[in-house]
């Protein structure tokens, strides 16, 4: 005979077992991730948004290929993470944002320091990569952008260096010159 306990134990069981052993979308995050160049914002800063779309949209002019994405986390807290254990590579931050978050200050302390690099400066915003993007596609991304309709600016931070894929496209290296990294 089957006790209460015994039966309510196993109903409790049999309910959590199916959630325990469904699979994580993780697998297809990674897969989406390598499909897709995503661009993050945060929803802090209404202008990041803004300027992802911009960028998204000349990026996919110029690039069909790279099929890039505005990825909006709610703060950028978030994006700092998401940088920090490499799982986003791209982000559009307002200056004293990405500053800090190189640093790891503020409120970015708890992520420690992002190694950061300009790709492209605009009025108060800046297009950060983290360092282990690779050069050639900071130089594709950076000839992109340059070729598109969004006012870039010249100044940027000198706080922040360029990335050396967009220094090499600066300085007239080919793309094919760039080593495959």
């Amino acid at each position: 005979m089957i006790s209460r306990r015994s039966f309510t134990v196993g109903l409790a069981a049999g309910a959590i077992a199916p959630a325990a052993s469904a699979h994580t979308l993780y697998p297809q995050w990674v897969a989406y991730r390598r499909k897709h160049l995503l661009i993050g914002c945060h929803r802090k800063d209404a202008e990041t948004f803004r300027l992802a779309e911009a960028l998204v949209a000349g990026i996919n002019h110029a690039l069909p290929t790279a099929k890039a994405r505005a990825a909006r986390a709610p703060h950028p807290e978030r994006l700092a993470s998401l940088i920090g254990t490499n799982q986003m590579e791209v982000a559009v931050l307002p200056v004293p944002e990405a500053l800090a978050m190189r640093d790891g200050a503020g409120s970015f302390a708890p992520y420690g320091k992002i190694d950061l690099n300009q790709i492209a400066a605009f009025e108060n915003h800046i297009l950060v990569a983290e360092a282990g993007f690779p050069d050639r596609h900071a130089w594709m991304l950076s000839a992109a952008i340059a070729e598109g309709d969004l006012a870039l600016s010249s100044a940027g931070t000198k706080s922040l260096p360029f990335h050396p894929g967009v220094i090499a496209r600066m300085d007239g290296v080919a793309l094919g010159d760039l080593a495959a990294n």
